[in-house]
């Protein structure tokens, strides 16, 4: 696979976002079978994770905080001191 051009990433429909009612913060097992339900028929999914910055040298990072799972129209979050969310994204 290769790189899009600018030419063909300028071609691409402007994404407008997603409203905070699209966005579901997994907190339970409720919302993580939710958002799997919804994951799984995707053909495709965007992720990105963050986490806590190290500033000193030689310090370790304890792993993402949050994992970020998102398609066209909902995101959802994975607070990973959540222990269903961590599970669920997994």
């Amino acid at each position: 696979m290769q790189r899009p051009t600018k030419e063909q990433i300028n071609q691409l429909p402007t994404y407008k976002g997603l409203a905070l009612a699209d966005i579901l913060v997994v907190e339970n097992e409720g919302d993580a079978a939710q958002a799997l339900a919804v994951l799984r028929q995707q053909v495709s999914v965007g992720y990105d994770t963050e986490s806590k910055p190290i500033f000193r040298k030689g310090e370790v990072s304890p792993g993402p905080t949050l994992i970020q799972l998102a398609t066209a129209t909902q995101g959802f979050l994975f607070p990973t001191r959540f222990p269903v969310a961590l599970e669920a994204a997994a």
